[in-house]
């Protein structure tokens, strides 16, 4: 009879006291939220259609009652083994090369890529709006263990492999312009529109152009004349599928479309001497800091309040490091199972708070 109060109160703590847990992997992490049911209660809103809204996809299954989504996530490996060091060819005998991070299954990033297709596709037919897909897609990560970064691109998109980030509400673009010894660092903000779900760029810096119009917007990087000609564009248009078609027009022609993009769409290719990257901001001891999309714990701790690192410099990392994360609309801790400073390998997400 102790035991079974035993268990009970020690349930009874963990509902009080919800944490993520942070554990190693092999070369990568696991984040693990609390228990919590597979399914989202109010996950839309009055859809203009209810029938044919269900998804069955190669990782994910999603099934409608009413307005709440019953979710189910299959097992998928993500990773690969490291491979055994092997001495590059031509080398003395003794020297070897070893893997640096751990390698992902491009069978699995598609698979991945495709459930978000099939989630805008839904979308696009009526099932829910576009901010309802977004925040789906976010309780999907607060509700099951993932990887940080597979999470990263559940909710944000496989960019490392597409090459593309879609802009929407909480965004912040970051351009760098060279201007002397001190660069001129500039931040557009990406808005949402009231009853709407096309988004508004603004900002005050020159190196990009302001739309005047609110729409979707795309921010791409690509490579130039040579691979080490590393350039970015952000491309935007009034309807969905409208960027979609002009992307393809964009990628068939990097280098000159821009000069003359078709009616309606939005072209800007960033100067290759400028730097562009797209992120958010976290909190830190609270203000507000800038973190590039992929950057982690460790990066946002080590970088000064305009989201810039001094050249030369490395700022030592701080210890007692406490990283809050939203759960399903509350901010929770993220306790680490392992060494503490694996939670500075951990990828950065909207809304993280960190104190130290």
């Amino acid at each position: 009879m102790r035991g079974v109060i035993a268990i009970f109160l020690c349930l009874l703590a963990a509902c009080r006291h919800p944490a993520y847990t942070l554990a190693r992997q092999g070369r990568s992490q696991m984040l693990t939220p609390p228990p919590s049911k597979p399914e989202i209660r109010n996950a839309r809103q009055h859809p203009a259609q209810k029938a044919g809204c269900d998804i069955e996809s190669e990782s994910f299954s999603l099934a409608w009652r009413g307005n709440t989504a019953r979710i189910s996530v299959k097992p998928e490996t993500y990773f690969a083994p490291p491979e055994s060091p092997r001495p590059p060819p031509g080398a003395p005998p003794g020297i070897t090369i070893a893997e640096t991070g751990p390698r992902m299954y491009s069978d699995s990033l598609a698979q991945l890529e495709n459930f978000r297709r099939v989630v805008a596709a839904r979308e696009d037919a009526g099932c829910y709006r576009d901010d309802e897909s977004a925040r789906l897609r976010q309780a999907i990560t607060e509700t099951f263990p993932f990887p940080p970064q597979i999470a990263a691109y559940l909710r944000f998109g496989t960019y490392t492999k597409t090459g593309s980030i879609d802009l929407i509400p909480g965004f912040v673009i970051r351009v760098v312009s060279p201007n002397g010894a001190e660069p001129d660092v500039a931040f557009y903000a990406v808005a949402s529109v009231p009853a709407d779900d096309r988004v508004r760029l603004s900002g005050t810096g020159k190196a990009l152009a302001t739309p005047e119009t609110a729409g979707y917007y795309r921010y791409l990087y690509w490579t130039g004349a040579s691979e080490h000609n590393f350039r970015t564009t952000i491309l935007g248009a009034p309807e969905r599928q409208t960027l979609q078609d002009a992307t393809t027009q964009f990628l068939s022609d990097p280098e000159t479309y821009c000069a003359k993009p078709a009616p309606g769409i939005f072209c800007q290719s960033i100067a290759a001497s400028v730097g562009m990257n797209v992120g958010f901001h976290v909190r830190v001891n609270g203000a507000e800091v800038f973190v590039r999309m992929g950057g982690s714990i460790g990066e946002a701790l080590g970088e000064s309040q305009n989201g810039m690192r001094e050249l030369g410099s490395r700022q030592p990392l701080p210890a007692n490091v406490t990283v809050r994360r939203m759960f399903h609309g509350k901010l929770i801790p993220i306790k680490v199972d392992g060494a503490p400073n694996d939670i500075f390998g951990l990828v950065a997400m909207p809304g993280d708070e960190i104190t130290y």
